[in-house]
């Protein structure tokens, strides 16, 4: 059940981190994934003196960055001068955890990084701060790692590459998952670790799904793009030998959006079935296959998915990268569907929950030009919709913009 239950943790972790104002990360089902935090009392954990300390989580997180780089295996330090932001009770492990799935400017850091490993860390308060112990196994060597980057360099020669920076933040995400289903050769064993990692899928040609994903999320730092792992799909919470299924979220406009490009690839290649998709349509495309239909945790335990990520920061719809005036759900019609949708966005931004709708969106339902979406956006488009209504079919309507200047 050791295992089992570090599933669910990591799951479990990954529905509350979305439906907060947090960084979205899920640590990984597989033990080779995933950082587990175990807090020791001060009788049955060692004590270095030695241990260097750091004032400050950023130089302390720098640390750590620093030692799992290099594959340190087992490393100490105490963080001083420290303390949770108001109203959170997060330890310095927690906060240095959530750092270090930032994206930075190094590639080979962030998520990336985060996923190299599996840290089984103690914590103890010490008189002058909180004193970390670190334990790690890593799915790669140093070593093998400098082979990913070289070989991610070669990628980046190619002028699909170049074109896509050249680009905007879609055309860079669908360069890396276009590139992950191009090179994808699908090993079915979940677990192991020597097909859990990005060196797997590039170098070696064969990973599993955590594998491809870790690829993916590499190539995404490359672009700029903020990724995260996401798990789905836990079959059973009392089979040690429980399915999951391993996919990516990606932050565009402060909205994260998920990416499946296993699935996409096991359902007979790429036809960006996945790409970009909010959770209410992230399977509209899978033709009502079961086995391609994702179930999210919460929903094992009978939970509607609106109650918890209604409001966070994961996108109820799919991307969209352009859009009319008015037409926010980009279907070629202004009707009470859009002035809905201008209306919900409305709601959540009054009440402080995250924005739905992409940089697009929000500029075509800012239908009076002030700059805010509000509820007299909604009520000038609904308007619109009526007007359009009345024409006859040999009547050609008025922009929405021209029509209320009336």
């Amino acid at each position: 059940m050791k295992k089992l239950n570090k599933i669910l943790i990591a799951a479990a972790a990954t529905a509350m981190c979305i439906g907060s104002s947090a960084n979205v990360y899920a640590a990984s089902n597989t033990e080779k994934l995933t950082y587990t935090p175990v807090y020791a009392d001060t009788f049955s954990m060692s004590y270095n003196d030695n241990a260097p300390r750091f004032s400050g989580i950023d130089a302390a997180t720098e640390y750590v960055k620093t030692q799992l780089k290099q594959r340190n295996e087992q490393f100490d330090l105490i963080v001083t001068d420290w303390a949770p932001e108001e109203g959170s009770d997060d330890s310095a492990f927690d906060t240095i955890n959530k750092k270090l799935t930032i994206l930075s400017d190094d590639p080979a850091e962030g998520p990336y990084l985060y996923m190299c490993s599996t840290n089984t860390v103690s914590s103890i308060y010490a008189d002058d701060g909180e004193y970390l112990s670190y334990s790690v196994k890593y799915n790669t060597t140093a070593e093998q790692e400098n082979e990913v980057t070289e070989a991610v360099n070669k990628l980046k020669e190619a002028p699909e590459f170049k074109a896509a920076m050249e680009s905007d933040a879609y055309d860079r995400i669908l360069w890396a998952y276009d590139t992950v289903i191009a090179g994808m050769n699908l090993n079915d064993n979940v677990i192991a670790p020597e097909y859990s990692s990005a060196y797997s899928a590039i170098i070696g040609k064969n990973a599993n799904e955590t594998g491809q994903i870790h690829l993916l999320i590499r190539l995404l730092q490359e672009v700029g793009i903020q990724p995260s792992l996401y798990i789905s799909n836990l079959r059973s919470i009392t089979n040690d030998s429980a399915d999951y299924h391993v996919l990516c979220l990606v932050q565009v406009d402060d909205i994260f959006y998920f990416l499946d490009p296993v699935w996409d690839y096991e359902m007979g290649g790429n036809k960006h079935r996945f790409f970009m998709k909010g959770y209410s349509d992230l399977d509209n495309e899978n033709d009502g296959n079961e086995e391609f239909t994702h179930v999210h945790l919460f929903q094992i335990f009978n939970i509607p998915i609106e109650t918890i990520l209604d409001g966070s920061i994961v996108a109820k719809n799919a991307y969209i990268r352009s859009c009319e005036d008015g037409d926010v759900n980009n279907d070629g019609e202004i009707n009470a569907v859009d002035a809905s949708m201008i209306l919900r966005e409305y709601a959540l931004l009054s009440s402080g929950k995250s924005k739905s709708f992409s940089a697009a969106q929000k500029k075509a339902a800012d239908i009076d030009g002030n700059g805010i979406t509000d509820a007299v956006d909604s009520s000038l488009t609904l308007s619109y919709y009526a007007y359009v209504s009345t024409l006859g079919s040999e009547n050609a309507p008025e922009s929405i913009k021209e029509y209320i200047k009336k």
